[in-house]
């Protein structure tokens, strides 16, 4: 291994993959007025994107009209003094028409299939109008009870802006059977549908035959309905959720509807319900109280289930957890904290954001080919004007992007929005039989739809006639796997499963800082935090997130060293918070694949003989088992590390894992069987570097 002899500073848009991703739409379909691919769907071999309008001006506008008085201070002026949003003059004059969009794979073209209206007398503005749906937030296929399917869209309207002057017509559901003709379902005045006084109709979800929405504030959260017959509209929804309860997602998993919840007051919480009975429905409590953090996050974001286990991802701070079958959960990201169940630490061994506060949001996930993909919400851009904060928001415009084969090895796709400081947020996400798609938010030049193909085949343009011509899985052997690292002596240790193709191996690395001194110190932002703080608690559905006690933010990466071994040492990563990824490279010298993101120090608990023991206890516990042959077997593999045997007690180690999968100890429980085949392979990495020499055996 060798140093690096000067510091070369990551700026590609994209890391090497599995997915090449590359975009396939001009900026806004042409029109910079498209802000974020609200929504999005694979449905009936085309892919339908919804969009919101002119976003930035809009959320401007709505602090305008409420607040007139609070728009003279920076950052919720109108019109923004940004150069570069583009809002007009007089915020009634907005282009707020919401889209939809279609996508068609046999010929790569774009058509836009459907634009709201702007036919809505603004209250309190003669003579000017305002578009029926100024976005468009959720799209799902339902079966109706006849056998039609139909694509269900959930509109937003501009109540949140122009409330103040008087009431506008209620947010929209779209259908359609064909794809091309939109139509509202009805909502006559003088229904509970046609009366609906909300901003929004939110998340979708089918659960029993029947269609759920949350429908609420612009800001996301609000009330569960239902419908068994959606497309009669009126009548036919009804409220199932308690008066109170604020719903911001939801998810079908594990035969019942969970529910992610927003909560002010003492922090997120996630509900489950098997909606029978009479309404209200009864909720079942799964996570409550944010997650038990002492600065919880106060909303949940995201929901995705993957390997069957629902992950549920928050608002600032950002984290991951996620949910067993048993209602049990892991914190995969975020901080350490004492629970009414124990001490909880970050499985992969990453604090929130990905150790980064900036990442605001984990706004959305999907699985792909087996594998789970996680975007961000990034907060830079939008911070960008304030004096003297380029040093700590440069390195970090855009949203970040990660893919992970297990759920707690997370490696990263880009940092930087794939090379666009205003793409700050991944909105939206579809898998298809064509690829993985991905929308962004730009609330300044426009949303961008980018789709991500398998490195391993050649995708040429389909609109020159060309198709898709597969090449076989030629990625195998790429990728450096289930990087681990440990700090010892004032060095860093990395480990790592090798890249069968690679010839040698990057290291690259970030420094992380605590800036909340300088946060809290900048005279703009003291100012801006205490204006939020007293106009904040004025506005309803609006709150701002508690700072946390350390404020993560990464610096720029940079390579600091190579190697053609599966071990570095990082002599200068002695002290401070750090992240580390390996980049492995082929004989020809072409970037091959990357490793998941690690920091040092690991947040993650510690492989030692004893967290086998213990992890055993809790995930074995009521399993008919032959726990007295385990236990003797995780013993002996101890006693051998103990008496210096090393060699003996990781050749035990391997003898359990192939026991394990072989069934020869009666675990039949998936999930626990892969929470201990993590472990035992930590445990067994750790056992090698001490065999090496590279870490001590009082380390165990």
């Amino acid at each position: 291994m060798k140093a690096a002899s000067r510091s070369v500073t990551a700026l590609a848009e994209q890391l090497p993959g599995r997915l090449r991703f590359h975009p396939i739409s001009q900026p806004g379909f042409g029109d910079r007025h498209n802000s974020w691919a609200w929504a999005m769907c694979w449905w009936k071999g085309h892919l339908y994107v919804g969009t919101n309008r002119a976003f930035l001006c809009a959320e401007r506008a709505s602090i305008r009209a409420a607040l007139p008085w609070l728009s003279r201070f920076p950052f919720v002026r109108y019109p923004p003094e940004d150069p570069d949003a583009e809002c007009a003059s007089d915020y009634t004059d907005l282009p707020l028409e919401a889209e939809i969009w279609r996508w068609s794979p046999d010929d790569g073209r774009w058509e836009r299939v459907f634009r709201s209206p702007r036919d809505v007398p603004i209250p309190g503005h003669p003579g000017k109008y305002v578009a029926r749906d100024i976005g468009f937030r959720d799209m799902i296929a339902f079966s109706e009870p006849d056998g039609m399917e139909a694509l269900y869209v959930s509109g937003v309207n501009s109540r949140f802006i122009y409330s103040k002057y008087g009431r506008v017509p209620p947010p929209r559901l779209l259908r359609t059977t064909d794809g091309l003709h939109f139509e509202a379902v009805p909502q006559d005045p003088g229904t509970f549908f046609g009366d609906l006084d909300r901003s929004t109709l939110r998340t979708l979800a089918v659960y029993k035959g029947r269609l759920f929405v949350v429908a609420g504030a612009v800001q996301g959260d609000g009330v569960l309905l239902e419908s068994d017959q959606p497309a009669l509209g009126n009548d036919a929804f009804r409220q199932v959720s308690p008066e109170g309860m604020r719903v911001f997602e939801m998810v079908v998993y594990n035969g019942y509807l969970y529910l992610g919840l927003r909560d002010p007051q003492r922090g997120y919480a996630v509900v489950k319900t098997d909606a029978e009975g009479t309404p209200p429905y009864t909720f079942t409590p799964v996570v409550t109280d944010g997650a038990y953090l002492p600065r919880p996050s106060l909303s949940v974001i995201s929901m995705y289930v993957f390997r069957d286990r629902l992950y549920v991802g928050t608002d600032r701070p950002a984290e991951l957890i996620r949910i067993h079958p048993d209602d049990s959960w892991d914190l995969v990201i975020g901080t350490p904290r004492q629970t009414p169940t124990g001490w909880k630490e970050p499985i992969s061994g990453l604090d929130a954001g990905f150790y980064n506060w900036l990442n605001g949001h984990l706004w959305r996930m999907v699985e792909y080919e087996g594998r789970l993909y996680i975007g961000t919400m990034n907060m830079s851009t939008h911070l960008r004007t304030i004096p003297e904060a380029e040093r700590v928001l440069a390195p970090n415009y855009g949203f970040d992007l990660f893919e992970s084969e297990d759920g707690v090895h997370f490696t990263p796709i880009t940092f930087n929005g794939f090379g666009d400081m205003f793409n700050f947020g991944a909105r939206t996400f579809a898998a298809t039989p064509h690829g993985l798609f991905l929308g962004t938010a730009n609330s300044w030049y426009g949303l961008q739809i980018w789709r991500g193909v398998s490195a391993a085949r050649r995708f040429e343009d389909a609109s020159e006639g060309h198709g898709e011509e597969a090449s076989g899985d030629e990625t195998v052997g790429w990728f450096p796997a289930r990087l681990q690292a440990e700090r010892v002596d004032r060095k860093v240790i990395l480990s790592w499963e090798p890249a069968a193709r690679a010839r040698r191996y990057r290291i690259w690395r970030a420094r992380v800082s605590d800036e909340r001194r300088a946060v809290e110190q900048n005279p703009f932002l003291r100012r801006l935090l205490k204006i939020a703080r007293a106009v904040l608690p004025t506005l309803q559905n609006v709150y701002l997130p508690p700072l946390p006690e350390k404020l993560w933010i990464p610096g720029a990466y940079e390579e600091v060293g190579s190697t053609d071994q599966t071990i570095f040492v990082d002599p200068s990563g002695g002290e401070g918070v750090f992240l580390y990824y390996i980049q492995a490279e082929g004989a020809d010298g072409k970037a091959l694949g990357c490793s998941n993101l690690v920091a040092v120090p690991s947040l993650a608990p510690r492989a030692t003989f004893d967290r086998l023991m213990k992890a055993f206890d809790e995930r074995m516990h009521g399993q008919d088992l032959e726990e007295d042959a385990l236990r003797d077997a995780i013993e002996r593999a101890r006693a051998a590390a103990l008496a210096g045997d090393v060699s003996e007690a990781d050749r035990i180690l391997g003898e359990i894992m192939q026991g394990l999968t072989e069934g020869r100890f009666g675990v039949g429980d998936p999930i626990a069987l892969e929470d201990i085949a993590l472990l035992v392979s930590r445990l067994r990495r750790r056992l090698s570097l001490i065999e090496s020499g590279w870490i001590s055996l009082e380390a165990l």
